[in-house]
């Protein structure tokens, strides 16, 4: 009966150890689940002395020696302790003298030696059988062997290790790290001081056995203490994280909103709120199919800036992006985050304003030297011989057209200055294209003729198709592309225009069997003043280009050294 009882109690400290190693596996938890399996196997051992009704002395010796494992390893675990503070704590290193990696080998070494010697005549010699007096039952003593001091000393460095132990622990600053390791060496010293007194007769052998039951309690509560003060520091921890991130995300100039798998908002920012004029609390738990505003952005695409106009009027281009974010847990969310470019795009017109303004100067510059000079002094003389020949019309004609000439400059000049889109739209009045290029190829084939040249018209329209553009502008970009395929060639060199349709545009491709133009030329096509030319002046295909994107057309330039060029215009059909 006392034999069941003592067995029983024994196993207390094992089921802590086991559930211990269940809650956590860190090196501590593991070191403290030894501790209280070595203190299990204490008290089988000492359990198993009481067996004399149940089991032969031959089992119970075997048993017994096997079990002294508990009360003789339990010294190596106490260094142990010691060993991990001084590792894991930067302040407790100066005792790292002490406590280290050989210093553990050394005492395990002990502890081993003192095992194997247990399992000898040297160690136990033989039992001796004790009636039951008053309230100690029957029970086997043992009678150790001359080399049983080996245990001794095990015992005593078990008290110096405990008392070092107690000394680092005083050492830590963690309150709660602090309150664990005092309750750990309190709980050792009941244990000590009990199996000391029941070992040496002062007290029942079996005495030890509910003291074990006590200190395991104490440090079972004691680690539990600690595990839920460091899951509520972590939580705080947690928290004040949650908190500066949520500070930083609603201090993010970007607009960000977030989605649950459902699509409904978890979470948005300041600057998303500020936009679209809403409050946070209004918006979280919403779907996104709610927000008749953000809904258009979406679906716009995340290429290029989105347009948005808000409640005061105020114009904003974003460009938005999005990216799934997947947890651990299953749990799946959209992250929606736009990029104000309002300033950029702000940045990009004055650039594209200091530009236009240069080109101003410079083509005012060269055309007015150039051109308007010469075109007043010849003008003066032809009027002077018209006053002396009134009734000649080939002086009037020289003159209308000469005005006319001036009138294709001022228009020219024009072309830098700001106008007004809507306006100009609605005056702008759809032509003939096949009728406006055949008229810009007789401009053209008298000049190739003359110069050992070839232009070559190649009509695929099926129809008639207007374009929908202002007609100079159309002649301007024209004159333009045709004039410098003809410079590029040599004589015997040939021009193609091939008119076809292309999805919505009218496309009109200019190919040339001229030098071609090398890749670092081909990238800085339509750089103002960039140009290969001796005469040039580098404006003139900038004009074309921007000529282009006002009347909502398109131009590409493929080149390749040695084969030619192939300027493609796609012009909007009407």
């Amino acid at each position: 009966m006392e034999f069941v009882l003592l067995l029983t109690v024994s196993f207390i400290p094992l089921f802590i150890s086991v559930s211990i190693l269940f809650y956590s596996k860190t090196s501590l938890t593991k070191a403290l689940s030894i501790f209280l399996l070595m203190l299990s196997f204490w008290q089988m051992d000492i359990a198993f002395l009481y067996a004399d009704q149940m089991l032969s002395l031959q089992t119970i010796d075997l048993l017994f020696r096997i079990l002294r494992m508990g009360p003789i390893f339990i010294m190596p675990t106490i260094y142990y302790f010691s060993y991990y503070l001084v590792k894991e704590n930067p302040l407790l290193h100066r005792f790292g003298i002490l406590f280290n990696k050989p210093g553990m080998w050394l005492f395990t070494i002990i502890s081993i030696i003192t095992y194997l010697i247990n399992f000898t005549s040297l160690g136990v010699e033989s039992y001796r059988f004790v009636e039951t007096v008053n309230v100690s039952p029957s029970h086997w003593i043992p009678i150790y062997g001359p080399l049983n001091f080996t245990f001794i000393i095990n015992v005593l460095l078990v008290f110096i290790n405990w008392f070092f132990l107690f000394i680092v622990t005083l050492h830590l600053k963690g309150v709660y790290y602090r309150s664990f390791y005092l309750q750990l060496v309190i709980a050792a010293m009941i244990i000590f001081i009990n199996g000391v007194i029941s070992g040496f007769s002062f007290a029942p052998l079996y005495f030890s056995s509910f003291n074990s039951i006590i200190a395991a309690l104490i440090l079972f509560l004691g680690f539990f203490q600690m595990q839920s003060q460091r899951i509520r520091n972590i939580n705080i921890e947690l928290i004040k994280q949650s908190e500066l991130l949520e500070e930083i995300m609603d201090i993010n100039p970007n607009y960000l909103l977030v989605t649950g798998s459902d699509q409904r908002i978890v979470k948005v920012n300041r600057s998303f709120c500020q936009l679209f004029d809403e409050k946070e609390r209004t918006l979280l738990g919403k779907k996104t199919s709610t927000l008749i505003h953000f809904l258009p952005m979406v679906a716009y695409g995340f290429e290029q800036p989105y347009r948005y106009t808000d409640y005061k009027g105020k114009n904003y281009y974003i460009q938005w992006g999005m990216k799934h974010l997947y947890q651990n847990s299953g749990q799946s969310f959209t992250i929606y985050f736009g990029n104000d470019v309002t300033e950029q795009k702000k940045n990009e017109q004055l650039l594209l304003s200091s530009e236009k303004m240069k080109v101003i100067g410079e083509m005012a510059a060269s055309v007015a030297h150039e051109i308007r000079n010469p075109l007043t002094t010849i003008r003066g003389f032809i009027q002077l011989l018209r006053e002396r020949n009134p009734d000649s019309a080939y002086e009037r004609i020289l003159i209308e057209e000469i005005d006319r000439i001036n009138q294709v400059l001022k228009e020219l000049l024009i072309l830098g200055k700001p106008e007004a889109k809507s306006d100009e739209l609605a005056s702008v009045k759809p032509f003939d294209a096949v009728d406006e290029v055949n008229n810009i190829n007789l401009l053209f084939n008298a000049m190739a003729t003359e110069q050992g040249k070839k232009i070559q018209l190649t009509n695929k329209l099926k129809q008639k198709i207007n374009i929908n553009m202002d007609k100079s502008h159309f002649k301007q970009v024209m004159i333009n592309i045709i004039k410098n395929s003809l410079e590029a060639i040599h004589e015997g060199g040939k021009v193609k225009i091939v008119l076809d349709e292309h999805e919505e545009y009218i496309r009109i491709r200019v190919m040339d069997n001229g030098e071609g133009i090398s890749k670092e030329r081909l990238a800085r096509i339509g750089e103002p003043y960039f140009t290969s030319k001796e005469k040039g002046n580098g404006i003139g295909l900038t004009i074309c280009f921007k000529l282009m994107n006002e009347n909502q057309g398109k131009m590409f330039v493929k080149s390749k050294e040695r084969y030619g060029t192939v300027v493609t215009m796609l012009y909007k059909a009407d």
